[in-house]
């Protein structure tokens, strides 16, 4: 795709006079005596922190080889030759991590870090794009995990998220940012962070009520995918409200019955299963975004004078592209605001089509009715 832009900023487009006043192309599809500025935005480049469990449990085989409560009380407990839960999500996140387009920036966190309760401000393989030797470095990293310790889930969200906020404050990240954490458990009750919280309850209740809130507000955006691996049973409508919190939920989804977030807790095939979730994750991840600009004056964009004009990079004309408010992960194909109104996102099949087209370019024209394909 398209190269990449700081949030809120424009370029000059095909078919734009150099002062951002619409060109003839463009003028002419949406009878252009209304537009009044035209910015070429390239689709946000994304940002993924993988948070993942590697905590004594995860040496289990997964059921049914292994059933949770057996390996809760016999951590150890693994059947010689068959795969257990780490050395499945090491496969399947390095298979996941290969999907991602290779400008998106990537990083590895593990909970705990030190065979206890450990974590650490800084990712232990830190955020860069997948170019180059970076992927290697991901899956050297994940290689070398032996599972072990407990499961300090909160500190090591709480600390994912405060990382991703200051590389963008400070510019090195731009764009869309989530948090990808994964655990096959509940918060460990002796890994409590005693300057903020006074038990499991409380530090729990300060990452879902408090910390994944913010950390998805507009103006931080960072989003939370939570995956439940087996063994998190009981720790499901938790995590469920974790995804909710995080701004991921699953359509149609009930907390109380913790089918928000992707619970594999009862799952006969964790393989699959983790491997199907990854790869909607990496879908995801890369979502069909742009930033609103915002107009030469900073007067507010009126919402119903907004339209999208995609013009491919084989030449062909420009298009317009029309307004769809349908579920976007469903039967959607057109635009829709995203990130209470400062982004714009592309769904279904012109989705695709930008997304397999390295020369795409996307023009947000204010001025005229927003309007639909002709």
């Amino acid at each position: 795709m398209g190269g990449s832009q700081d949030e809120g900023s424009g370029g000059e487009p095909q078919g734009s006079g150099g002062d951002g006043t619409p060109g003839p192309d463009i003028a002419t599809l949406l009878d252009g005596n209304c537009a009044r500025a035209t910015q070429r935005t390239s689709l946000l480049p994304s940002n993924v922190l993988f948070v993942v469990d590697r905590s004594l449990s995860m040496t289990c085989n997964p059921p049914p080889i292994t059933p949770s409560a057996t390996c809760e009380a016999s951590p150890f407990l693994a059947a010689p030759g068959l795969p257990n839960k780490w050395e499945i999500t090491r496969d399947a996140l390095s298979a996941a991590i290969e999907q991602l387009p290779a400008n998106t920036t990537v990083g590895l966190s593990y909970f705990n870090n030190n065979d206890s309760c450990g974590v650490h401000p800084l990712p232990s393989v830190d955020m860069e794009p997948l170019a180059g030797t970076h992927v290697d470095a991901l899956r050297s990293s994940l290689a070398g995990v032996q599972p072990a310790g407990a499961t300090p889930i909160v500190g090591a969200t709480i600390l994912a998220y405060r990382h991703l906020h200051e590389l963008a404050l400070r510019g090195v990240i731009r764009g869309n940012k989530f948090v990808v954490l994964l655990t096959d458990g509940d918060q460990s009750d002796e890994c409590i962070d005693t300057d903020r919280c006074d038990s499991k309850d409380s530090c729990t209740r300060l990452l879902v009520e408090e910390e994944a809130p913010k950390a998805a507000a507009a103006g931080v955006n960072i989003r939370t995918f939570v995956i439940g691996a087996p063994g998190s049973g009981d720790a499901k409508r938790t995590l469920s409200q974790l995804a909710v919190a995080g701004g991921t939920a699953r359509p149609g989804c009930d907390v109380d019955a913790g089918d928000c977030h992707f619970d594999m807790s009862g799952s006969i095939d964790f393989n699959a299963s983790l491997a199907e979730a990854l790869s909607s994750i990496a879908g995801a991840a890369t979502p069909c975004e742009i930033a609103v600009p915002t107009p030469e004056d900073d007067a507010e964009v009126d919402r119903d004078f907004v339209n999208v004009v995609y013009t491919p990079g084989d030449d062909a004309d420009p298009r317009l592209v029309g307004p769809d408010e349908r579920a976007c992960d469903g039967t959607a194909n057109g635009w829709q605001y995203a990130a209470e109104g400062t982004k714009i996102r592309l769904c279904g099949a012109v989705c695709e089509e930008v997304l397999a087209d390295a020369h795409a370019r996307v023009d947000v024209v204010l001025g005229c009715k927003t309007m639909g394909p002709q």
